[in-house]
Order: structure tokens, then sequence, then C-alpha cells
């Protein structure tokens, strides 16, 4: 007794197979659920299929088996032709006649034809195995010789899942949004798993729940002065394309750090391509009090920074295009500048209205300043947040502040993961966005 394995869609599906490949002497002896493919590996998204053991006895040769199948073609062609007239053919060709003769040729003679053609197959064949698949794909041309229906079941095909139509309804307004199908699938699992029937009958349920879901992977720091060794002042390189806000969102950090929170803050900046640009951070340097440096030579900038007694140093830097890596590359000179005293950092600014693929473009050609955080403007004038808010999670960066407005200082407020994700979910919430209210303590 020979064992065998075969897989299908259904039992049904392995049972046919059985019989089309070895005839009413094979047994079924046993039979499970399997499971196919899957989420990287994970078994999420698998296809379920079915497998059965199947004996066959061993006096049973390759012999018998293509007689036992060409016996259920022939009684098959035969039902085929009774159900469906076959169709006249014109004698005016020569293809047309060969055709006439093929289908009014005796069957029994096309019977030895197909056997001898199968025993020239056997003997090239270097395993039984091969041979029986040759075999399937001659029936399969056979039948379609007459009508062109194929005997073997048709191959299974993987259907994507399918989710709760609340789900689903989520799914694709996020698609809409601009997120990535493979992040909006991963969500659709975590909300699935996440929520129950009676939950997820109610739309507002399974909105809720995606907030908390992308709350969870957001990351947030809030704290310029985060990861600062004790006795270091802090330097922090604001980078970014132009008109990302840069120069405003340094100026509503000087002032929340300053008059909100009494530190000793100083303003620099290395951008001599806008006078306008100087000429602004000034203003707002002057109207707080706060000390002012634009670098036009490295040798003079060394010397304020020696003399400069901030804890916190914000730098401006010119807001040339991404592609520019000259200069980008220019960057290290500045950074250069400081000592071991001062402990560096660069925020990347990046404007929330910005399409996805400059985005990706942007956060790309900064990678070599190591930029750990973002800084994200103009929430105000964004329609989706989504796609950001993703790029954030793929590069595992951080958000530090959100921009949401040009009042100075207070349209600012420290980076949330729940305002974020609510934005991503509720994009309506994008024009309701208030900045942080404070009073001078100093």
């Amino acid at each position: 007794m020979d064992f065998v394995k075969i897989r299908g869609k259904d039992l049904q599906d392995c049972i046919m197979q059985m019989k089309m490949k070895y005839g009413p002497e094979a047994h079924l002896y046993d039979q499970r659920v399997i499971t196919e493919g899957g989420l990287f590996g994970t078994g999420l998204l698998a296809q379920r299929a079915y497998e059965i053991d199947v004996g066959i006895p061993e006096k049973q040769n390759s012999k018998d088996r293509i007689e036992k199948k060409l016996k259920d073609l022939k009684e098959l062609i035969k039902q085929k032709q009774k159900s469906e007239p076959v169709p006249a053919v014109e004698l005016g060709t020569r293809a047309n006649r060969n055709a006439t003769i093929e289908m009014v040729r005796p069957f029994s003679e096309r019977k030895r034809r197909a056997f001898s053609e199968r025993q020239h197959r056997i003997e090239r064949s270097d395993s039984e195995e091969n041979f029986l698949e040759s075999e399937a794909n001659l029936g399969l041309s056979i039948l379609e010789a007459s009508d062109r229906s194929p005997i073997l079941p048709p191959t299974t095909l993987h259907k994507p899942k399918e989710f709760h139509p609340h789900i689903q309804k989520l799914a694709d307004r996020l698609a809409e949004e601009g997120l990535s199908k493979a992040f909006i699938a991963e969500l659709q699992l975590n909300l699935e798993q996440r929520l129950s029937q009676v939950d997820l009958s109610k739309y507002s349920q399974v909105t809720d729940k995606a907030v908390s879901i992308l709350s969870e992977r957001i990351q947030i720091d809030s704290d310029l002065f985060s990861g600062t060794p004790r006795g270091k002042r802090k330097v922090v390189f604001f980078v970014g394309p132009t008109g990302s806000g840069k120069t405003t969102s340094i100026a509503k950090l000087a002032a929340k750090y300053s008059l909100h929170m009494g530190k000793k803050v100083s303003l620099y900046t290395t951008d001599n391509y806008r006078i306008a640009a100087i000429d602004q951070l000034k203003f707002y340097a002057d109207a707080m009090g706060l000390p002012f440096f634009a670098v036009k030579e490295l040798r003079k900038w060394k010397e304020a920074i020696l003399r400069d007694g901030s804890e916190l140093i914000l730098v401006d830097t010119a807001g040339y295009s991404h592609r520019n890596s000259e200069n980008l590359e220019k960057l290290q000179e500045y950074y250069d500048c400081f000592g071991e005293k001062d402990h560096i950092e660069t925020i990347l600014v990046l404007s929330a209205t910005v399409s996805r693929d400059n985005a990706v473009a942007v956060t790309k050609a900064y990678e070599h300043t190591a930029y750990k955080r973002i800084l994200l403007t103009k929430l105000d004038e964004a329609e989706f947040l989504g796609s950001v808010v993703e790029l954030a999670d793929t590069l595992h960066r951080e958000f530090s502040f959100l921009s949401v407005g040009q009042d100075v200082p207070f349209d600012i407020l420290g980076a949330s993961k729940k305002l974020l994700a609510e934005c991503v979910i509720f994009p309506e919430k994008l024009k309701g966005i208030a900045g942080e209210v404070f009073e001078k303590t100093v």
C-alpha cells in the first residue's frame, strides 16, 4: 500500500482529486484542516485549506490508472455532447476539414492514439509523480479540444480577508486620505482582535478604538532639554525646507521657554540668504529682550558662543531646498563651532500640508543630520494628517511640538499622542486646534 497527501480548498475537492488521480481503489485514511500563507509568517490573513491522507493499493499500476482516467474522460465528453450540441464546422479550409475528421473519428481510435502518447511519456518520465502530473495536463488538453471545460477543479484563489463593515468603512476613508495599504491592514487586524461583536456594531466604538491603537504607536517628546546631561548647555538646530515655518516656530519656542518657563534663551540664525528672515527673527528677539546673533563668519560666531551665558540656544538655519546636498553639508561646520560643554540636537521642521512623496524626500534628505524629533507646522492649514503620522511611525521618529497658526507666541503646543491620533481618525479636528495659553512668569 502506497500513501500520498492531497490538498484542496475543501474536503469534496480533495476527494474529487483522489478519485480522478487514483480511481475507486484509493481509500481516505485521514483528513485535517491546515493554513497556508499569512502576513510576515505570523499566520494573520492565512488561507484555510484541507489535506487528506490517501492509501493506494500497489497492484494498481500506471496502465490501470491511465485506462481508468480515459474511461472517465470518455464519459464526461459524452455527457457534454448530450447536453450541448456540437456546433457545425465549415469545410472551406484544410484546418476545418481536419477538425471535422477528428470530431467524427471513432473514440476507440482516438483512445488508442492518446494511450500511445501516454506510453511515450511514461518512458521519458523520471518518476511516477512527474508522469501523473503530465497526465493531468493531457487530460485538460483533450477536453479543451472538445469544449474547453476543465476536468480538474479550478485553483483556489486567495481572497482578501473580509472585515466587519464598520472596520472596512474606516479603512476605505483612511486609504482616501493617503495612508498605505500595509498600515491600514495592520490597523484593521488590531481592531478586529480588540473589539467584541457588540462593539463592532457601533461605528463610534470602532473609531474610538482606532484612536486608542494609534495613540499607542505615536511617539512624542515635548521637552527641548530632554536628553541633555547635567551641567551642559542645550543647543537646538532647526532644519527643514523653505517655507516649512522654522523662523516663526523658533520665536514661539523662545517665548515659551524664556517668558513662561524663565530660561535664559539666545537666538541665532545662519540664514544669510534672506535679509527678511534675519530681520524677522531679530524683531522677535528684541521684543522679548533676548540675545540675537546673525552668523556671517565662523570665527566671530565662535567668539559669540564663548561669551554666551544662555541655558538654551535656538539656531535658525537657511531654508534651502532639501535637494541641495551641498548646503546641507555646511551644517557640519556650524556644529563644529560648539564645544564640549554644549549638547547639540537637530529638530526637523515639517509642514503638515506637504504631500506624502515630498515628506518622504525631505525626511530622507535630512537623515545625515541625525534628527530624532519632528516639529510639525501648519496643522490649521492641513486637510489630513495620516500620511505624516505614518511616516514618523515608519522612521521611528518622535513629535516634539505642533504649530497651529501664525500668532507668536501662543499658536504652538506640545505634541500629544491622543491629539495626533484623533486628527488622523477625525480630520475635522484639525480646524479647531488652539495653541497653548500661558502668562509671563518672570
